[in-house]
């Protein structure tokens, strides 16, 4: 029997995982995970993301080990360096292939051709799965062969070609022997430790299946009307589980489908409400796959690319500390700094008041994002951000400007978020929470640092008097 080894990523599970099952199908499997600290810190990511990744990873590390299969956890520094790893755990189990899914993000592809490129060389089979998404990237385009750009033709067309293949999830592979000692990941990597949070995000497989199961069997009924309102648990949580790929698109997918009716569109208004927003996430991973410019720091609009933008230090540091003086903004800061991550409402107020009220660079509250979200995803993050930002595909459009005093009187009307987060607020009313300084301020509670309105026009003046500039050119 032939020896495999398969490198996980961003794939921590054992059911629905293509690339385990292949090479379990066709031979005898070793498993490895490669951390890399330096590359973690080049872009950027959460310290409470890379905690959930450690847990997830020695939860894979059991679940793989009561299967006979033995993980190898190996530290690298980054990208550049994963070729030699991968190829010296191969040669040294003696492998004749090693199995991967892909992923989509620029860096990492560039890795996977260097990695493939040195097994090559050195006699060993490579073989590529798809597990990112449902539908493979690049399978979902217009009749004339050209990728999409806008949501709603691209759901309309997905669903379409999800309907005739139909959702399909793999089972776990059959064990290849008794179980084997689990291999387990440092408790602490560049000062992170692997149980920050732990209470707050349970990690692994398990943990995903319970989370789905539990929210597809309750929640969901009132996920259409709830899902807005960050007082309540009205969400799924699993953000952080997609990212890591503790489970699969397809495996929440296939149990939405079933719970609706069999249905993908057409069923019970919150379940396909629920069902949109996967494939909102299926949506950005697309683009990002057929936008490499958008892994660069580039707007999809690319002519967005000329808007001065403000990069003031003290306005942005205000925004980040959840200071700004606009409650329903620093709730939405103060939980995605306490917890590691935002109700998505808040995501986009709070991105929309950086980028339109303050008119600060985008990529800056991007990149801070990333750095606090334990479900920080690129093509998520960076969608999410540019639809705010008015830079992105199928964005808002560049006027329409969120007021966040009017988004809490819709989303929180009665203040209980507000007082939740912000500890200056915790006695005050629900009007005081929507506006404290019309009440002389509560407590040490700060002052509002912008005019709303004011700063609304002059961003909009700037946003016209670039479009006109481009125009003359």
């Amino acid at each position: 029997m032939s020896t495999h080894l398969v490198w996980f990523r961003s794939d921590l599970r054992t059911l629905d995982n293509p690339a385990l099952y292949a090479a379990a199908a066709e031979g005898k499997v070793t498993a490895l995970f490669l951390l890399t600290p330096e590359q973690w810190q080049q872009h950027g990511i959460a310290a409470k993301k890379i905690s959930f990744l450690l847990r997830s990873v020695d939860c894979l590390s059991e679940n793989l080990a009561n299967l006979g299969i033995a993980t190898r956890i190996v530290t690298g520094s980054c990208f550049n360096d994963a070729a030699e790893k991968v190829v010296s755990v191969a040669q040294e189990i003696g492998a004749s292939r090693v199995f991967w899914n892909n992923e989509i993000a620029l860096d990492e592809q560039r890795r996977d051709t260097q990695v493939q490129k040195a097994l090559t060389a050195n006699g060993i089979e490579v073989r590529r799965t798809e597990a990112a998404t449902s539908l493979p990237v690049g399978a979902v385009r217009k009749p004339d062969g050209m990728p999409y750009s806008v949501f709603t033709p691209y759901k309309k067309r997905w669903i379409s070609l999800s309907v005739d293949r139909g959702i399909q999830t793999l089972p776990v592979p059959d064990p290849q022997g008794p179980a084997v000692t689990a291999a387990v990941a440092p408790e602490t990597i560049n000062g992170v430790s692997k149980m920050a949070g732990a209470d707050d995000w349970p990690a692994g497989e398990s943990s995903a299946l319970t989370l789905l199961d539990k929210f597809l069997d309750a929640a969901v009924e009132n996920y259409a009307t709830h899902r807005d309102l960050p007082s309540l648990s009205g969400t799924s949580k699993l953000s952080p589980h997609l990212a890591a790929g503790t489970v699969s698109a397809n495996q929440c997918l296939r149990k939405a489908y079933r719970r609706n009716q069999e249905r993908l569109v057409g069923g019970n208004e919150s379940i396909d409400t629920w069902i949109s927003e996967l494939i909102w996430r299926e949506f950005y991973n697309h683009i990002m796959a057929e936008n490499p410019h958008l892994a660069m720091g580039r707007a999809f609009k690319t002519e967005t690319d000329a808007l001065p933008w403000n990069r003031d230090t003290e306005q942005l540091e205000l925004w980040q500390r959840g200071e700004t003086g606009f409650p329903f903004v620093d709730a939405g800061m103060r939980q995605l700094n306490r917890t590691g991550w935002m109700h998505n409402r808040l995501r986009m107020v709070t991105a929309q008041f950086l980028a339109k009220h303050l008119f600060i660079d985008w990529r800056l509250g991007e990149s801070y994002f990333m750095s606090q979200l334990v479900d920080g995803d690129f093509a998520a993050n960076n969608g999410g951000w540019q639809w705010s930002a008015s830079t992105g595909t199928d964005a808002v459009p560049y006027f329409r400007i969120f007021n966040p005093i009017r988004q809490a009187e819709r989303f929180d009307p009665d203040g209980a978020f507000v007082r939740s987060m912000i500890p200056e607020l915790a006695g005050a009313s629900a009007k005081q929470t929507l506006e404290p300084w019309k009440f002389g301020g509560v407590g040490s509670y700060p002052k509002p640092m912008i005019d709303l309105s004011a700063a609304r026009d002059k961003t909009l003046q700037v946003w016209k008097a670039t479009k006109k500039q481009l125009e003359l050119r």
